[in-house]
């Protein structure tokens, strides 16, 4: 992983600059043996800074009382705490791929979500894990998104402010929220603090922080419904941003919510035609509605718009 060998390298190049510090002008054939392995180390930080990854990869280290000095783990903590990783990264990706997900049953799957453990943690007890067909992608691939996507819910879950966890699960599919509380129990009840550790992120979870998400996660629920009768005058629509609001004609409320991504695009083309309305015209849609459902909280609903059916009057 580029973030975790650039580390090793910067490490190894201050121990280095070190050693010739140390060096007398007695010494020419350690000036130049050390200078010669300073300009190689600077050389491969210089490329490895330069080279973009598209492939999923991620380091998942570990500290707390399943960890033993820096050499060994507990097997069952480390199956547990992987697995609901690799569960939560290959529902993400079926979420994209297919919407919400059946409340039981085998995962569907488009684009193969396997993670392998490419290597150990070097001076950690972690594993870095990577996606398992590899290619020589030039533009990001759906399980670096998802192992994006992830480790920002694990993050925001941990998060102080508990407004960036409500946010988070506007996102989540309910099964997606059993592979996370599968995830923070794991951690939790070993007395594990995680550092996640990816191409663009340094996330490090704290025993406390653990004990936060955990709380946060198990006293939550959602759920999922369609409906293909919401009425409702849309106010505004951002295609590209996948972002609508719509006034909704049974009540009056203005709800706001996302666009489902395979109409986004179709939208945006309509959008542009100079005949066609869509703004400012009521509409009878398919909305997907989630509750949320949060201890000692009201519930609250969340929308997602799969689709505008039939132009409607406006005193329907």
């Amino acid at each position: 992983m580029k973030r975790l060998e650039l580390e090793t390298l910067q490490a190894d190049r201050e121990s280095v600059r070190s050693m010739l510090a140390t060096l007398t002008d007695r010494d020419p054939i350690g000036h130049i043996s050390f200078s010669a392995r300073l300009l190689a180390i600077e050389s491969q930080i210089a490329k490895l800074q330069d080279k973009y990854e598209a492939t999923g990869s991620v380091a998942l280290m570990f500290s707390g009382a399943p960890v033993f000095g820096s050499r060994s783990i507990e097997t069952d903590f480390a199956a547990t705490v992987l697995k609901s990783f690799q569960d939560l990264v290959s529902k993400r990706i079926s979420t994209e791929e297919f919407g919400r997900l059946g409340a039981r049953g085998r995962i569907p799957e488009r684009t193969a979500s396997s993670l392998s453990i490419r290597d150990l943690v070097r001076g950690s007890v972690g594993f870095v894990l990577e996606e398992t067909s590899y290619s020589d992608a030039i533009v990001d691939t759906p399980i670096k998104q998802a192992i994006d996507d992830v480790t920002v819910v694990i993050t925001k879950a941990a998060a102080e402010s508990a407004a960036e966890f409500e946010s988070s699960v506007e996102t989540l599919d309910p099964r997606m929220l059993t592979s996370l509380r599968d995830f923070f129990r794991a951690l939790d009840d070993g007395g594990a603090a995680i550092r996640i550790v990816e191409n663009e992120r340094d996330e490090k979870l704290d025993s406390l922080a653990v004990k936060r998400a955990r709380a946060r996660v198990d006293s939550t629920d959602v759920s999922d419904t369609e409906s293909d009768s919401v009425i409702g005058e849309l106010l505004g629509l951002l295609p590209e941003s996948r972002k609508f609001e719509m006034r909704l004609l049974e009540t009056g409320e203005v709800v706001r919510g996302t666009v489902a991504a395979d109409l986004a695009a179709k939208w945006l083309e309509l959008i542009e035609l100079p005949n066609e309305k869509l703004v400012g015209q009521v509409w009878r849609t398919k909305m997907k509605i989630r509750e949320v459902r949060e201890r000692n909280r009201p519930p609250k609903n969340l929308y997602s718009l799969l689709g505008l059916i039939e132009r409607r009057a406006s005193d329907a």
